[in-house]
């Protein structure tokens, strides 16, 4: 085969590995002679890459004379330093996280404590002021989960137990059953819509849940329960009780509700928001002031009635249905409980 034919049969094989003849079509390729020419006889030296040129992949292009560049070698010591200060600032960054929620589990706690300590003088107040006998008949309207209808059933009065919360109501049943107390009654009843037999009751009591009535569902509901007791029978009512900030003292309730709720930072400060809202606007709770309640308390026909503060902004009312005076008419002194104004 002559040098023509090796050329010629060599350009033909070229374009498959990615080469163009300049006698092709294409318009970036190269001359298949001179490439050919360039390639280095088998056994002929290769000459040295120009300075700066680009060699093959993995090519050592460092001047002749310089060693290979090697890694150090691994520390043990210095790794396992490396982990065990890594190791304590983890540590840190959880004993400090561990420490922010101690902190604010302990403020909760004592936030709690004092309400609970608050709630539980109410509760003290409310027992007292009762001074039930065994066989004595009671309704505790707005029970909740009960603090007041569980001492009066100790005390051995019959308990009928009224709320509108499926859950409180559940866990009072419980409650009861665990303590052994088959002289309470739970029923799960709104207050507003709430019927009873007239003259059965000894004694009716509700704790902290008036509030959340309406203005006129109070009047109904305390007429109703004028009717529902017995002659000589009392009504007693402990609630949060201040205005709308008329009255000096109304004034420095809100004072002090809102300095104790500062003291709390963050949670407080949204707690006086949205109490605010709820006070301005009525919204869910409707305290209205202690001399407002002796005065419904007049107008659905009670007698005897009292009034003192227990502690912080709840105040307790006493009334007792006489023994002689006719009771004045429901509808016409306040309308049934179950209307609506």
């Amino acid at each position: 085969m002559t040098d023509s034919e090796v050329t010629s049969k060599a350009a033909e094989n070229l374009p498959a590995h990615g080469i163009t003849s300049r006698h092709s079509t294409g318009t970036s390729g190269f001359d298949v002679a001179d490439a050919l020419g360039h390639l280095a006889a088998p056994g002929a030296p290769v000459a040295p890459a120009a300075a700066g040129a680009p060699g093959p992949p993995g090519a050592d292009l460092r001047p002749n004379g310089t060693e290979q560049p090697t890694s150090p070698p691994p520390n043990p010591e210095a790794r396992s330093v490396a982990e065990a200060a890594r190791s304590a600032v983890t540590a840190a960054r959880s004993a400090a996280e561990a420490a922010r929620s101690a902190a604010a589990a302990a403020r909760s706690s004592v936030a709690e404590a004092r309400k609970s300590a608050g709630l539980e003088k109410v509760t003290a107040a409310v027992v007292a002021s009762a001074r039930v006998q065994p066989g004595d008949r009671v309704i505790d309207l707005g029970c909740g989960s009960g603090p007041v209808s569980l001492e009066l059933a100790e005390h051995g009065a019959h308990v009928l137990a009224i709320d509108a919360d499926l859950a409180l109501v559940g866990e009072l049943n419980q409650i009861a059953r665990t303590r052994s107390l088959p002289e309470l009654e739970v029923v799960a009843r709104p207050l507003d819509s709430l019927a009873l037999p007239v003259r059965s009751a000894d004694l009716i009591v509700t704790s902290y849940a008036m509030h959340r009535l309406r203005d006129p569902d109070k009047q109904r509901l305390i007429a109703a329960a004028y009717h529902w007791l017995r002659p000589g029978g009392t009504l007693i009512v402990a609630d949060m009780m201040f205005g709308r900030g008329t009255s000096s003292q109304d004034r420095a309730i809100i004072k002090s509700k809102v300095r104790s709720l500062a003291r709390k930072g963050i949670g407080g400060w949204w707690r006086i928001v949205k109490n605010s809202y709820r006070f301005l606007v009525q919204v869910k709770e409707h305290p209205v002031s202690i001399s407002a309640w002796t005065a419904i308390f007049a107008r659905a026909g009670f007698t005897g009635i009292t009034a003192s503060r227990v502690v912080n902004e709840a105040g307790l009312v006493l009334g007792r249905r006489s023994m002689d005076e006719p009771a004045p008419d429901p509808q016409s002194a306040a309308g049934s409980p179950g209307s609506r104004a």
